[in-house]
Parts: C-alpha cells; structure tokens; sequence
C-alpha cells in the first residue's frame, strides 16, 4: 500500500484523455503507472522490460513512475518519452493537488474531533440524570444546535441547605465555540454564588459582577434562577433577561407566566434584580426554557412561538402525562415542526413537578390477643 507521503494518484484510471496518445505508437505499447515501490496503480500491467521509465515528481524522490513497455522499434518511437513525460508531468499536479486536498481533510478531520471531544465534555456540564428529590419529579433535555452550545442548566441542593433545590437556566447570546467558552466559565461562578447566596437575585447579582470584571467578549447571558423549598413548595424566583418560567396548575390547562424581569447578565457593572415568589401545590409543575424552543423555525419561517409551545405543554398536562412525558411531548413537537431544517438554535428545557401525596394504605393488622 502507498504511504501517506506518497499518493496513490486516486482516480488516474479516469485520465485517458492523458493516456490515450501512447495508442498512436502502435497497439502493442503497454502504459503504466506505478508507486514509487513499483506496484501498478494505473494502465496495463506487461510482462516486457521497460523501455521508457520516467519519474513523478523530483527525480530525487519520485512519488512513482510513468512505465511505457513494448517492443523496441514502437517504445523507443520518437515522441513517447516525450508523451510519458507529460503524462508524469500531470501526475505530479494531480499528486500536489491531492496532498493539498489531504491536508485540507486532515486537517478538517482533527477540528471535527476536537469539536467532538469539546460537545462530550459540555454535555457532562449538565446533569445527565436529574437529582432525586423526595416528592419531586424532574426531567430536562438539552440540545445544542450546533457542535457544542451556549445554553446550560442546572439542579442541585445549595450548601448546607438540602431541603431547598436550585434550578438556573441560562443562555448565552451567540453560537457555537465561542458561546461555549462562555458557558463553560460562568457555569461555576452561577453554581457558587447560588451555594453562598440565600436569595436568587442576589446569586445572579454576584455572578454578573464577576462576568463584567472578567470578562472581555462581547457576549452576555440571559440567566433564570430558582429557589424551591422542597417541602412546602413554595419558591422564589430571579430573572436576568430571561425567558419566564411557566406553571401548569392541577386543573388549569393554560400554563402561567411566572411574571418577573431584569437585565441580563454582563451588561452592566452592577445590576439589581427583583424577585417573585410563589407555591407549588401538589400536582403543580415548573418549566423553565431556552428560546430554542419557541424561536424554531419550519422551512417557511414561521415560528414555533410562545402559543404553540403552551399549548403543547397544556394538552400533555391535561393528558395526565409526567415530567418525562412532558418533556418528549415538547421535544417531539419541536422537531415535527421543524421537520428537516436544521435547529436555528439550542434547545433546553427543564420540568419540576410537585407529586401528590400517596394516598396511605390501611394495613390490617394482627389481632391484639383476648384479655384473660
């Protein structure tokens, strides 16, 4: 077999335009193309010693040979060395055109690994399976439109408050490598400041302080984060430029907007958010979301858009689906919109469920024994 730095010539048999004028020096010439360790690549094999040999590429390091054989009156004819050196000339153009080719391939090939590589190590930033809450259900889905992506998300209990669960949603504006970079330093700093801070406004006030200090790309981040007290289910809730999160009440088909804003993060040196507070019943579910959800597009560019999106989420809620059903519901509605164009942006979305109570089991027990 050829070794990398000596091409094979792929697809010389595809040139008789450059073969075909060995014909005129009689039927019996044979005209070969040989590697540089004289296996045949192209034209016809003979059994005759060689009566033109000329070299492709330097004579010093030949990629292969140009082999004409025949009998001595046709293959020594005035014009074939000449016609051989002209097919070794095309050859050795069609080599450095192939080895430029390669590189580019080569070279194609290490970013589309590397970029593998970076999409597997971003996926393990966000939870492959979500925490075990007791008297919670949660489920999420992340996909990123391109290679690796700029939205991520979180759910964990804080420090040394587990009876709380935290939920942060963020997006960075853009796409692609640099929205990664991004995401993969103010992931932390989000995760940090949520453990030290007691309100979620100020957990995103903080991580915003930090972004602008530090940060020196011209991009910035929609964050929502949320505080759940997992017994009472009650919340409280912070948005920085962010989509609101939506509540699909026990009974109430159409979601609720949980109604909170600020600004985003990075823009300003200090920002101060406001908060909004609630409760989960029983039966009650939080969905939180990237826009990659509601700005898909079909092929004609309409949008997924905010009603569709809520409507899908009220006939799966009133379908008595799970947090995991709810989840595919949304997805599988996403994608069937779209059908085959490519997603214009990431898409993520997370659902908390409050579970009701189960209902308690009278178990019968043993009969107390008869006073004596």
């Amino acid at each position: 077999m050829p070794t990398p730095d000596r091409p094979a010539f792929a697809g010389i048999d595809r040139l008789p335009a450059l073969i075909a004028p060995f014909a005129a020096f009689g039927p019996d010439i044979a005209v070969a193309i040989e590697d540089a360790d004289g296996r045949l690549i192209a034209g016809i094999a003979s059994s005759r010693a060689a009566r033109v040999s000329v070299p492709i590429g330097p004579e010093s390091a030949p990629l292969g040979r140009v082999v004409v054989r025949g009998p001595g009156g046709a293959a020594g004819a005035p014009g074939v060395e000449s016609a051989a050196r002209v097919l070794a000339a095309a050859l050795a153009a069609l080599a450095e055109a192939e080895g430029v080719d390669a590189q580019a391939v080569e070279e194609r090939t290490r970013i589309e690994a590397e970029l593998a590589l970076g999409r597997r190590l971003q996926r393990s930033f966000v939870p492959l399976v979500a925490p075990d809450v007791s008297g919670w259900a949660l489920a999420s889905h992340y996909e990123a439109a391109r290679e690796v992506g700029g939205d991520f998300f979180d759910a964990f209990a804080p420090r040394d408050r587990r009876s709380e669960l935290a939920i942060v949603m963020a997006d960075v504006t853009g796409k692609g490598i640099a929205a990664a970079l991004l995401m993969a330093f103010a992931r932390p700093l989000i995760h940090a400041a949520i453990d030290h801070a007691r309100r979620p406004a100020v957990a995103l006030e903080r991580t915003n302080r930090i972004l602008v200090e530090e940060r020196r790309a011209a991009l910035f981040i929609t964050a929502l984060c949320c505080y759940v007290d997992t017994r009472s289910g009650s919340f409280v809730v912070a948005n920085a430029g962010h989509e609101p999160p939506l509540i699909i009440r026990v009974g109430d088909i159409a979601p609720e907007e949980v109604v909170v804003a600020g600004p985003l993060l990075g823009a300003f040196p200090t920002i101060a958010l406001d908060e909004s507070h609630g409760v989960l019943e029983p039966g009650d579910t939080l969905v939180l979301y990237t826009d990659g959800v509601t700005d898909a597009r079909a092929a004609d560019g309409i949008r997924f858009g905010d009603e569709r999106f809520r409507g899908v989420l009220g006939d799966a809620a009133n379908a008595g689906a799970t947090a995991r059903e709810l989840v595919d519901a949304v997805v599988g509605a996403v994608r069937a919109f779209i059908d085959d164009e490519p997603a214009a942006d990431d898409l993520t979305i997370v659902v908390a469920r409050r579970l009701p109570p189960r209902p308690r089991v009278r178990r019968l027990g043993a009969r107390s024994a008869s006073r004596r």
